[in-house]
Formats: C-alpha cells, sequence, structure tokens
C-alpha cells in the first residue's frame, strides 16, 4: 500500500468558510478542486474576518451558521468529498475556543459565563474588628515573620456582609469575590462547569448528526476542536470546581486559596498549588474534553486536539496539566505556526501520548506563514514532522473568501498560487509519509522527565499579577527557577534531537506505569511496550513520590540518569522540604550510573556525550550536516527516515544500530523502493547514502531476506549538452503586467538631473519604492538630501520595462508630462505608448513640491520575446508579476537512443518540463531533474520549460495599491529576496 495509501492519509485543509453562504455548491466545487491535487477538503471552519464590525472584510453571518444556509453547503462539499474518496469534517466552533456556540451558549444559559475569583489582600491587626462587603467569602491567616502560618488558615465569613475579629497578633486576610472575565483566549463560558457540554452539544454536535447521520465515523471521520486552552481566568471558578477538590483533596478548596498567590513558613504552599492546579486540569478535563470526546465516539468519530504547546508556563495559565488533557482525545495534536515545524520542542509532548495510546498525530502546519512561503518551505515541514511522528497534516489554510488580499491570517493555499497545479507532488509524498508513521512504533532511548509540577508550585506570579497573553510566559510573572526550568526542559529537547538521539517525554501519569527490567542484558525502564534506556531530569524543586521513587529504582537496577539541574526538595504530596524526597535525591547522586551535570556549562553537550558514552546509539552520521532522523519499527523491519532541509546536496556515510535483511529506499515522492548496499561494521549497517536538496525517505531494512553484497556503483560515461542557446520567452495565459513600484531615489535639487534617467546609470543603490505613494527612501549607502520640511527637488523612478512588453498603458496623470525611454526623454500625448521589441527601462521625476504620484499602475501589454539569456525574474522587470513563464528552445539529437535527462540547474521556484508538447513532469523542489528519454525524437526538438514564482510579488501591487489587508505576523517581506525565475545552467544529461 506504500505506493498509493488510502487518501485519508493525504492532508487535510483547514478550511475557513468565512464569507457569505450565496451560492450553496460553491464549497462542493472548491472541495472539487482540493481534490484534484490529492487534498482533503479536511475541516470546515466557521469564521469571520477577525473585525467584523468593517464592513470591509467579509464574515460568515451568524445567522447563517448552524441554519440551513451552512448544512446545505456543507452537505454538498461533504457529498463531494464522498464521492471521491475523500473526507470532510468540521470545526465545531464559529472563530475559537470552542464550547460557546457562536454566542448561542450564553444567550440561552447566562449562567454559564465564565467566573474567576476576584481577590484583595488586607493587613489586619489583632484584636481589630473589621466587616467586609460585596465579597463571597473570605480567608485569614496569621503572620510568622514575612510568611503565612499555613496551620492558622480559616474561613472568616461568606456572603455579601460579615464582621470578623482578629485575634492576637498580625494577620492578612484575602476576600474574594466571583466574577466573570473570559479565559486567556477569550473563552467567555464556564469551562469549568459540568453544564457547559448539556448544552453544546446538542446546539451544535447533534445538529450535525440530524442532518448526516449515515456520514457520520465515515465521509466525516472527526472533530478539529480549535481549542487551544482556556480553563479560565487566573483564579478560575465553578461550584464544581469546589465540590471535586472536596472529593479529592478531601478538604475546603478556599482554605488554602491564600497559598496560591504568597508563601507559607512551612512550605505547603508547594502542596497548595500543586492541588489547585491538578483539581483544575481533572475538573476542565472532565467538564469540556470528556463528554465531547465521549459523544464523539459513540459515531466512531475522533476529537482533535491543538491545545498551546509552547511552553510549561502557557501550559499551566491555560490548561494546568496539559498530557493530561491530550491523552484524553483521540487525535492529538499541535499548532505548528510559521516554520515552527523545524524546532522539536512544541511536538514531543504530543508525539508521547500518541506513541504511547498507539492515537493518530495530527498537525496544523504553517499557520500565519506568509505570501512568501514557497515550495521548499511546504517540503521542509513535511520532512521535519515525519521525523517526529506525525501523520495527519493539516495545512492552515484555505477561505472561501477569495479576496484573498483580505486574508487576516495569510497565506491562502489555493488556486491562486502558481504552486496550486503542482501540489501533487507534495501532497503524494506527504500521505506516503503519513502512512508509514501512523502504521509504525517510534524506537526511542531516552525518556525526559516533564517537570510541570515545578512550574505549579512556583505560580504565584500567575495569580498575583493582572497579565495580558503576552506576559504569560514572561518573566514579569514567572521567578528565575520556573524560567530556567522551562528553559533547560526546552533546550535538552532540541540536544537530544538534533543530534539524532530520539526520546519521549515522561510525565507523572507515564512514570507511574514503568516497569523497570532487564532486556537484553540491558536494564531498560518499559511504558506501554516502549522500552527505555535512560532518563534525563531536568531542573526539578518538586517531584512526586512514586516518580522520585520510579527514578531511584532504575538506578539502583543499573538505569542511565542524568541530572541536569537542581534536584528537587519538594512534592506534591508534602509541599517543599518533604524529608523523603530529599533522602531519595542524595542516594541518586551516590549512584555511579547517574551523571550529575548540575554544575556544568556545557550541560546539554556533557548530556549528548554521556548518551552516546552509555547507550549505543540508533544512528550514527558522518558528513551529513544536520538532518531530521527518526527510528520506527512495524513488526521486525526497521524503518529510518532521514531528511535533508538543506539546499545542499548531502553524501555521508550512516551507521545504523538495528536492523537485518535487504535494505531499501522507499521514496515517498514516487512510491518507488529501491535496494541499497550496505555492509556490518561493528554490530551496525554501515551505508553510503546521498540526499538531495530537501529530500527525505524511508531507509528499511527488511529481515527474511538475503544481506546484499556490498554495491560497487560504477559511474556510467555521461556526455552533457549545455542548451545555452537563445531561448524565446512568454506569458501562459497572460498578457497583461502591472508595476506599481520602481527603483527610487529622492534628491534635493531646484533643477531636474536628467543623468539619473539615463540607461547607463547605476541605480543598484536605490531601493524599490512605490510610485503610487509619494515616500522618501533611499538605498544604503547613499544619502536622501530632502528632509522632512523641505519642499524642492525631485523623485526620480526607474521602472525596468518586463521583457516582452509591447504596448504601455498610463494612468491619466502622466498625460502631458515627459518620461524617459531607455534615456530617450519623450513626451506623453496619450494613454498608451508603444514600445521597441528591445525597450528596457523608462524613467520619470515628479516635483516634491507638487506631492503628485500616479493614480493607477502602469500596464505592460506583453507577447513572447525570441533570443533572450536566462536572467532573473527581477532583471526582466518582473518584480510585481505572480504566474508563470515559459521559456522555449529548440535542440538537435542525432542520437535519442539512450537514457536522457534534463537538467534546469537553479530554479526559482517550481518547474515543469514539456518536450515537444507533451508534458514529462514537474517539480515543487530542487533537484529539478526530469527523465526525458521517452519524449525525444531524432532530429529537431522542442523543449519547453515553465517556470512559476510566488504569490508575494503580486501582493507586494496590492500593499502599493492599499488593498493588501495585512502581511501577517512574519510583516513586510524584503522583497529583494523573492526574485525567480530558471536560472541554470540548462544541461542535456545522456547516457554514451
Amino acid at each position: 500500500m506504500f505506493v498509493n495509501p488510502p487518501m485519508f492519509y493525504a492532508p487535510h485543509t483547514f478550511w475557513f468558510w468565512d464569507d457569505t453562504i450565496r451560492d450553496a455548491h460553491f464549497t462542493a466545487t472548491m472541495a472539487e478542486e482540493m481534490m484534484k491535487q490529492g487534498l482533503n477538503p479536511g475541516y470546515a471552519h466557521p469564521r469571520g474576518s477577525m473585525d467584523r464590525l468593517n464592513p470591509a472584510f467579509s464574515s460568515l453571518p451568524y445567522k447563517q451558521y448552524l441554519e440551513k444556509p451552512w448544512f446545505s453547503s456543507f452537505g454538498n462539499a461533504m457529498q463531494a468529498a464522498k464521492n471521491k474518496g475523500f473526507t470532510l469534517g468540521y470545526c465545531d466552533e464559529y472563530d475559537w475556543p470552542s464550547g460557546q456556540a457562536a454566542g448561542r451558549v450564553l444567550a440561552q444559559h447566562p449562567e454559564l459565563e465564565a467566573k474567576y475569583l476576584d481577590w484583595k489582600r488586607y493587613k489586619v491587626m489583632g484584636k481589630s474588628t473589621v466587616s467586609y462587603d460585596s465579597t463571597d467569602f473570605a480567608v485569614a491567616g496569621k503572620m510568622a515573620g514575612n510568611v503565612i502560618d499555613a496551620s492558622s488558615l480559616r474561613i472568616i465569613g461568606e456572603g455579601n456582609h460579615f464582621k470578623w475579629t482578629a485575634p492576637p497578633g498580625e494577620w492578612v486576610v484575602y476576600t474574594y469575590t466571583k466574577r466573570f472575565h473570559p479565559g486567556i483566549d477569550g473563552g467567555k463560558v464556564n469551562y469549568l462547569d459540568p453544564r457547559l457540554m448539556e448544552v453544546f452539544i446538542p446546539l451544535v454536535h447533534a445538529q450535525y448528526a440530524k442532518h448526516f447521520a449515515n456520514d457520520m465515523g465515515k465521509t466525516i471521520p472527526g472533530v478539529f476542536v480549535d481549542n487551544e486552552g482556556d480553563y479560565g481566568w487566573r483564579m478560575a471558578w465553578s461550584e464544581y470546581l469546589a465540590q471535586r477538590y472536596k472529593e479529592m483533596k478531601n478538604q475546603d478548596i478556599r482554605l488554602w486559596l491564600p497559598l496560591l498567590t504568597e508563601k507559607d513558613n512551612n512550605g505547603l504552599f508547594a502542596k497548595a498549588r500543586c492541588d489547585w492546579f491538578d483539581v483544575v486540569s481533572d475538573v476542565y478535563n472532565k467538564c469540556y474534553f470528556e463528554p465531547l470526546v465521549n459523544w464523539l465516539k459513540q459515531y466512531n468519530m475522533y476529537y482533535i486536539s491543538n491545545l498551546w504547546e509552547e511552553s510549561l508556563l502557557l501550559q499551566t495559565a491555560a490548561m494546568g496539566d496539559f498530557m493530561r488533557v491530550t491523552r484524553t482525545v483521540t487525535m492529538p495534536g499541535t499548532d505548528c505556526l510559521l516554520m515552527r515545524s523545524q524546532d522539536v520542542h512544541d511536538f514531543k509532548e504530543v508525539q508521547t501520548v500518541a506513541e504511547l495510546e498507539d492515537r493518530p498525530f495530527m498537525s496544523e502546519i504553517m499557520g500565519v506563514a506568509g505570501w512568501e512561503q514557497t515550495p521548499a518551505m511546504m517540503k521542509m515541514t513535511i520532512n521535519s514532522i515525519t521525523s517526529f511522528g506525525i501523520n495527519h497534516v493539516v495545512p492552515h489554510g484555505i477561505n472561501v473568501n477569495r479576496k484573498i488580499e483580505q486574508d487576516p491570517y495569510p497565506p491562502d493555499w489555493f488556486t491562486e498560487n502558481p504552486y496550486w497545479p503542482y501540489l501533487h507532488n507534495w501532497t503524494d509524498f506527504s500521505r506516503r509519509a503519513a502512512f508509514v508513521n501512523r502504521q509504525s512504533k517510534l524506537v526511542a532511548d531516552v525518556l525526559l522527565v516533564n517537570p510541570l509540577e515545578s512550574i505549579w508550585a512556583n505560580a504565584e506570579g500567575f495569580f498575583t499579577h493582572e497579565e495580558s497573553f503576552s506576559l504569560l510566559e514572561g518573566k514579569e510573572i514567572w521567578d528565575t527557577l520556573s524560567l530556567e526550568i522551562n528553559q533547560v526542559y526546552s533546550d535538552a529537547m532540541r540536544e537530544l534531537n538534533k543530534n539524532n538521539i530520539d526520546f519521549l517525554i515522561a510525565d507523572k501519569y507515564y512514570l507511574d506505569k514503568g516497569k523497570t527490567e532487564t532486556i537484553n542484558s540491558g536494564v531498560k525502564i518499559t511504558i506501554n511496550d516502549h522500552n527505555f534506556s535512560a532518563i534525563v531530569l531536568p531542573p526539578a524543586c518538586v517531584i512526586s513520590h512514586a516518580v522520585s521513587g520510579k527514578i531511584l529504582e532504575f538506578a539502583k537496577k543499573g538505569g542511565v540518569v542524568l541530572l541536569l539541574g537542581t534536584t528537587p526538595d519538594g512534592s506534591p504530596e508534602k509541599g517543599m522540604k518533604d524529608a523523603l524526597i530529599i533522602s531519595q535525591m542524595n542516594t541518586l547522586k551516590r549512584l555511579p550510573n547517574v551523571i550529575d551535570l548540575s554544575g556544568d556549562k556545557d550541560r546539554l553537550g556533557k548530556m549528548v556525550t554521556a548518551l552516546n558514552e552509555k547507550i549505543r546509539p540508533q544512528i550514527r552520521l558522518e558528513n551529513s550536516g544536520r538532518l531530521y532522523t527518526a527510528h520506527r519499527t512495524i513488526s521486525n523491519n526497521h524503518f529510518y527516515w532521514l531528511a535533508n532541509n538543506s539546499d545542499t546536496l548531502r553524501n555521508f556515510s550512516a551507521w545504523f544500530r538495528d536492523g537485518d535483511g535487504t535494505a531499501q529506499i522507499w521514496n515517498c515522492e514516487t512510491g518507488e523502493r529501491k535496494p541499497v548496499a550496505y555492509v556490518k561494521e561493528k554490530g551496525y549497517n554501515k551505508v553510503s547514502m546521498s540526499l538531495q536538496p530537501y529530500e527525505g525517505y524511508w531507509l528499511v531494512f527488511e529481515p527474511g531476506t538475503s544481506d546484499m553484497d556490498p554495491l560497487v556503483q560504477h559511474e556510467s560515461d555521461l556526455k552533457e549538452i549545455q542548451l545555452d542557446d537563445k531561448w524565446t520567452i512568454s506569458y501562459p495565459g497572460k498578457d497583461t503586467v502591472y508595476k506599481t513600484t520602481a527603483t527610487s531615489f529622492t534628491l534635493a535639487d531646484n533643477g531636474l538631473s536628467e543623468d539619473l534617467m539615463l540607461l547607463a546609470y547605476n541605480d543598484s543603490k536605490w531601493k524599490y519604492t512605490s510610485f503610487m505613494t509619494a515616500q522618501k527612501r533611499n538605498g544604503d549607502g547613499q544619502k536622501d538630501e530632502i528632509k522632512d520640511n523641505d519642499t524642492t527637488g525631485y523623485r526620480y523612478w526607474r521602472v525596468n520595462i518586463p521583457v516582452g512588453a509591447k504596448r504601455v498603458v498610463i494612468p491619466d496623470n502622466m498625460i502631458g508630462t515627459t518620461v524617459w525611454m531607455d534615456g530617450v526623454k519623450t513626451d506623453v500625448a496619450a494613454a498608451s505608448i508603444d514600445l521597441p521589441a528591445d525597450a528596457r527601462l523608462l524613467s520619470f521625476a515628479r516635483s516634491v513640491k507638487s506631492e503628485q504620484t500616479l493614480t493607477a499602475p502602469l500596464k505592460f501589454i506583453v507577447g513572447s520575446k525570441t533570443n533572450c539569456t536566462l536572467q532573473s525574474w527581477y532583471a526582466y522587470g518582473l518584480q510585481q508579476y505572480s504566474g508563470y513563464i515559459d521559456y522555449e528552445v529548440p535542440v538537435v539529437l542525432e542520437d535519442v537512443s539512450n537514457r536522457t535527462s534534463i537538467d534546469l540547474g537553479d530554479v526559482k521556484y517550481m518547474a515543469e518540463v514539456f518536450v515537444n508538447n507533451k508534458p514529462v513532469g514537474n517539480r515543487l523542489w530542487a533537484p529539478f531533474v526530469f527523465d526525458i528519454s521517452g519524449y525525444l525524437q531524432k532530429g529537431e526538438n522542442k523543449i519547453r520549460i515553465r517556470v512559476g514564482n510566488l504569490m508575494v510579488n503580486e501582493m507586494w501591487m496590492k500593499a502599493d495599491l492599499g488593498k493588501l489587508r495585512t502581511w501577517g505576523w512574519v510583516g513586510v517581506p524584503d522583497f529583494s529576496k523573492y526574485d525567480a525565475g530558471l536560472l541554470g545552467p540548462v544541461k542535456l544529461i545522456q547516457a554514451k
């Protein structure tokens, strides 16, 4: 099935339905187009414009959501997917976070609004009487020096009005008032209330079942739940939370609330905070996640999560226990924005759940990557996330609103992109890579301990600061130790990954399940049939008794343990200064196979060295550069993923610890399997390997077959034919090129300098500047001689004329002015100017005083041009053009009997090859090499190469025109980086 896996393993679009539904069949038409490229229509997400009050931007009307227009449109798109064997799921909320039903929940049940405890702290001297109004309850505690005596904490009153007389001594009183406040992600409902899902599920999910019951769990396979974590605001509250706390901790939740915001004399604050987050996590899970997951299971449907995984700090603030909540869902996932796919950090905790629970693993990829997103970036993303175990890819995204310049979170992946007709290359590669990942099991040697409880124990700043979302991970809220714990934990992941040491994450739940045993003469800790040879403990201040005991047991039996920092001296069970934990940690440090790197400045580097010395590496590489790797098994077959995310060819040697029988490369681009030779060397399989730029594949060892003899590769005699003739260039499907920008300079001089208009003038230091708006911006190294208050001088623009331009249509306010054509002064008498075949430069100037700019873009009418040399598109005058250029050249061949390929050399950004008017193939990333043997004929052959670029160039023009809503999170691009073209050298390679 590797050649053609089920389409379910192909990527699933994050599909934003962000426009008024006018035609119930429009989305079905879009789905058809997606499926042509091997892309599942994915998940329909009802959305607003992110600025609903601005009529300039479209939104799905609230009145259409969950009503006839919505279900008719969804049903038509779903039926289109069903007819082709694809799938279409849905997102269960308008915008996010899920659980609100586009405001319907609170409209019908205002009692379900989100609540938190607004607290205030008062100092009270003994024997004085205080009274409190408009509060729900109050807790008092006696001060012991500068901290609270925890044993003195008492509830002193509740209700709207009460009095209290303080006993002798110095006291503090905390008052707590229940108030409404949206959660950190804007959720207005109370996710800690068990009644929430009793309202939400009938309003949303039951409506899908009403309309599409027969397709639930089939064509509608599951739900993408866009709730990234939002249990509430700071000290979130519900009456059920108090009830559940009593059940779990056998104590009134109110009693220890002051210990969330300040420390006590006996270190019980650590226990109090761990207890609070433990119960909040449990309640959040029970009230929100579990009911929804269980309801979907009735229909054999999965629940996709994409919770905030960015840091332990954010996890604490949004979910409490990230891994616990993730274990509840049936398809754990990550929200992989921008190019975060290149960083292992955001994947490993979720991958752990997916691997140990044997569940599919989703990643929403490349959100807000910007209009400058390239096919190479898309390939790099699949290469890396495959190494992290992803088997369900959700590209972000495609919009129903086809005015894509309005996209609030660019890019949009649909038909306007030049790469679209070739996207099947990417989806097929993704499908095969994902298929293998889902059928296989990760081999990881190392367990990295998750130190979440230490963050909980130090969460005082989280409760005491009126934080904004942007500060939730910063030093304004978190203490130095918490920041260090999070940083070392995160950096350890990155260092292990960079050095090809695979690992999973062990939280309390998984370490509790761990069993230490001897396997193949080595000490392992086994969790759910996964065996680990080493445990790495980051800095921590709190660790549970069970986890501490499990690590100590493993070490005593000979297991390798590495300590990366401060060892814990507290526990969730007892608080700080826990005698049991202190004793166990002291014992642990004395064991010979425990490596304490806490005082080493290069502790992460030494961690890698120690692990490679203590455990036989799974993969060893020589001269490979940075590769993304993974080791997985299917039965007794060993699969090694190897991916090169650089633009450089890698020839290297590799040694693989496990595997026997025949070795094959499984090519995810083509589905082909090719045997490769290896030799046994000191217990390893040594293979000489090569990875092209951006290439990734599986190297598979299949037992039960004979070992192959070392392969001796003979270099065939090759003949190269350089195609350095002049090319004919044309614009397939277009006859117009618009420009709103040119190189520009401003000079404070009362007289016009015609020298700046000449063809020979060197404008290499001038900056691109729009001539649609007056600006004063010059190139590096050139002084702008106009100051803000100057009213003299001129602005100069030099427009390089697009290749093949035959005529230029100019704005009305240019008629009657003067321009320079290739340095020749020309009076503009009409709205268009015919251009000579070799026209290269149109120059003009405007007085600074006039502040006059052009009222419309320059419109160039273009056609084909012969005898062109290969140059960049910017040199061709195509700075703001997005689309394709065809390059055509005749080649005379006397002998076509031998294998012949064409190597296009350097291409930006995609290419399709035609020989004698027959399509040969297309590629979205290097190497741009095509086998054309079966297409050649003796004598003259017509070679045609179609090259496409990116949407960023056209969006540059839309920005100049004021039509682009936003460049997105990446900001305004550096346009000098987005030149394109067939740069070559182009050559035919024939075997003699």
